[in-house]
């Protein structure tokens, strides 16, 4: 939406596909009249207690449905890896935003970011103050309640203290629309989202897990690179000391994930991969020359800002950087089937957990496997094709 205009006082816990959940307007209420609350596909959308709205529209000049975010074009782009191993094989890439965040550590600073709440079976933003760095690093494939920790980053920065904020692209934009100004003792970072599923399903499905293995969930990984950077495995962790581990995409959440069934409806239209507000932005440089490619993870990382690059410049000796060729913000664009997304979520909501991750799963999944076989089989004789007329013509 562009304008102000576009959105009504009376719209703000009715956007519905705009809305991006990141709660910037429940923060910023200033009587607390904005909730969020969980729709029936397990989402948070901003809910409006009318009674105790006085119509100050500060939620429609923080919500970001209502303008066009900034967008600020690269000033460097580099592809690199923590140079300690303990370090790159503490995150899902490189380890690039660990050395940042011990960057931040080391001034006494905070860090905020995604952790998983085993108790709440839900990804939430929480700080150093309450979590360990460890539990912040590492993707997390839900989206985070981070509206909470708002309030709190801005009582850091304006004690003084330096602040690492990392969220999806639209939540460091609810950051910083909530904060109104610029703060040089800020560091934000993002990330080429894929998109963010549905809480609430995957709160359903680790109930279903735990359901199944009879003892508590405490932790769960949705990137191990025990079998390397490229062969993803999720792993669940137990009160009684076992886990489940699994390639990730025989794994019914992240399948419906990476298959874009379960988004955010916000996602199907987002703009964001070409739009970042972040100093730093961060990826997973898939396109890495395989002869620089050791299959440990290589991080690719963009500068935004000159804040972003002053941080970036810093970290380089404990990197070890490889070559970036061609980098095009297209090449991080999804295109999505939206049938699949209402067939999905209609059963979900209608036939439950059980059996979304039962004959549901098991069918979209087979159908997968089956096609990419066949993908597989096919490139193998065009292979096998262009090398016998190749051996041909010579």
């Amino acid at each position: 939406m562009a304008g102000n205009e576009s959105v009504t006082i009376e719209d703000i816990d009715g956007i519905s596909s705009l809305c991006t959940g990141c709660g910037a307007c429940a923060a910023a209420c200033p009587t607390g009249s904005i909730c969020m609350t969980t729709d029936r596909e397990g989402f948070s959308y901003p809910r409006v207690d009318n009674n105790q709205c006085i119509a100050c529209h500060k939620c429609l000049n923080v919500c970001q449905a209502s303008r066009d975010s900034a967008k600020h074009n690269p000033i460097e782009i580099e592809a690199l890896y923590a140079s300690r191993k303990d370090e790159r094989a503490a995150g899902s890439s490189g380890g690039i935003m660990g050395l940042l965040a011990k960057r931040v550590l080391e001034s006494n600073g905070a860090v905020f970011g995604a952790v998983f709440d085993a108790e709440g079976h839900r990804v939430i933003h929480a700080s150093t103050e309450t979590h360990s760095l460890e539990k912040i690093l590492r993707s997390k494939y839900v989206q985070s309640e981070a509206w909470p920790t708002y309030a709190r980053v801005k009582q850091h920065l304006c004690s003084g203290e330096q602040v690492l904020f990392c969220g999806t692209p639209c939540q460091v934009i609810g950051l910083n629309r909530y904060l109104g100004k610029q703060y040089s003792n800020l560091l934000t970072v993002d990330f080429f989202c894929h998109g963010v599923p549905s809480p609430g399903f995957f709160a359903d499905y680790a109930r279903l897990v735990e359901s199944q293995k009879g003892s508590r969930l405490t932790d769960v990984t949705f990137r191990e690179k025990s079998h390397g950077w490229r062969e993803q495995h999720m792993r669940w962790y137990f009160s009684d000391g076992s886990n489940i581990e699994e390639p990730s995409l025989d794994n019914c959440h992240y399948f419906f994930f990476l298959g874009n069934y379960s988004l955010r409806k916000s996602c199907y239209t987002c703009e964001l991969y070409k739009r970042h507000e972040a100093d730093i932005t961060l990826a997973d440089y898939w396109l890495i020359d395989p002869a620089f490619d050791d299959d440990l993870g290589t991080s690719l990382v963009l500068a935004n800002t000159e804040n972003g690059l002053t941080f970036l410049k810093d970290i380089k000796k404990d990197t070890i950087e490889v070559p970036v060729d061609n980098f095009d913000f297209e090449i991080y664009r999804h295109s999505y089937c939206p049938n699949k997304r209402a067939n999905f979520f209609d059963c979900y909501v209608n036939e439950g957990i059980e059996a979304t991750c039962g004959s549901y799963f098991d069918n979209e999944h087979r159908v997968w496997c089956i096609r990419n076989r066949c993908g597989a089989i096919k490139n193998a004789f065009v292979s096998k094709i262009k090398n016998c007329i190749g051996a041909f013509t010579r």
